[in-house]
């Protein structure tokens, strides 16, 4: 993945991981280990002596189980990711009318889907161009730790399923194939037809994961997942229920939330942050804000997040203010 370093283990295991300077060295591992599920604690336990040799601690982020990186480790409950048995994937869109709906919509718009190779996809200014006004809409910085939107360059093993109409890019989605299909992205311009988002999931299922499970990828603070109960330290309880209540102000974590539900997930499981034995304060979530703020920093990262949601707050009290002026309702 942009932007994360990847370790590998004598037998081929690996870890993608992203290394920051927090109050010291911080290897922010995303995800488990890979490799069978039997190794992956053996792995995790080479990865973290190779992270203390050269001077770093070590945290497990939106991992999936947290005996993949070795027994009783401290762990938290971070969020939640939604997963489909990808063979019921024709029941869902034939069960939910308004899913159903949605795709439907979206070809009688005239959209079309097909799948672009990597070098196709290395040579498109238009998908750069759909992006990057993406990318404006949303305001503020993406958190692109465990999956970075800016993949068009070096896309690796991902895969590409572009929507079009008349010739032009309506949207397109990004899927990591493997054990498990991890749909990363799904983009789409600001004038794509309703309905573009359920069009492309389809499309990519049907064509690259019509037998293997697939994710849509974690929620963070989802309600899906007990957080607190999870937290063995007061202040960290405390914290993430303050989060879970005021992080909708920066990022619309519920909207994602809500979309995803929409497609009826198989169910929601829990992802974890683990540490390498140290216990789990505040301080803890500063490192994997380091992580998410790459290369920016956490208090940039922070302060750029404050600053664009405080101008919302003042467009919104303004756009208050003319409607109560005018008379409007």
């Amino acid at each position: 993945m942009p932007g994360l370093a990847t370790w590998r283990s004598e037998w081929g295991a690996e870890v993608e991981y992203g290394e920051v300077r927090s109050w010291g060295r911080v290897r922010v591992a995303a995800g488990a280990p890979s490799g069978p599920v039997e190794r992956r604690p053996e792995a995790a336990d080479a990865f973290e002596r190779d992270a203390n040799h050269a001077g770093a601690r070590v945290l497990w982020f939106a991992v999936g189980d947290p005996a993949d990186v070795g027994p009783d480790k401290p762990s938290v409950v971070i969020g939640a990711e939604p997963v489909w048995d990808a063979g019921r994937w024709p029941e869902v869109i034939q069960g939910k009318a308004s899913v159903r709906a949605q795709v439907n919509r979206a070809r009688n718009k005239g959209l079309m889907a097909e799948a672009w190779p990597t070098a196709q996809v290395r040579a498109s200014a238009e998908l750069r161009a759909v992006l990057a006004d993406w990318l404006d809409r949303r305001g503020l910085p993406p958190l692109a730790f465990l999956a970075d939107p800016f993949v068009l360059d070096d896309p690796g093993d991902r895969q590409f399923v572009v929507a079009t109409r008349d010739g032009r890019v309506a949207g397109y989605l990004v899927l990591r194939p493997g054990d498990e299909t991890f749909i990363e992205w799904i983009i789409r311009t600001r004038d794509a037809p309703n309905g573009t988002a359920a069009f492309l999931l389809d499309a990519a299922i049907r064509r690259f994961s019509p037998d293997v499970p697939f994710t849509l990828g974690l929620v963070p603070l989802s309600t899906f997942a007990p957080l607190s109960e999870h937290a063995p330290d007061l202040l960290v309880r405390a914290l993430l229920k303050w989060t879970r209540a005021h992080a909708t102000r920066f990022y619309n974590f519920d909207g994602l939330q809500r979309f995803k539900a929409k497609f009826v997930p198989d169910h929601w499981r829990p992802l974890y942050l683990v540490t390498d034995g140290r216990p789990i304060t505040v301080f803890t979530f500063h490192d994997v804000a380091a992580a998410f703020a790459l290369p920016r920093g956490p208090t940039r990262f922070v302060a750029r997040a404050l600053l664009d949601a405080a101008v919302d707050e003042v467009q919104t009290a303004r756009r208050w203010l003319r409607e109560r002026v005018s008379g409007r309702p």
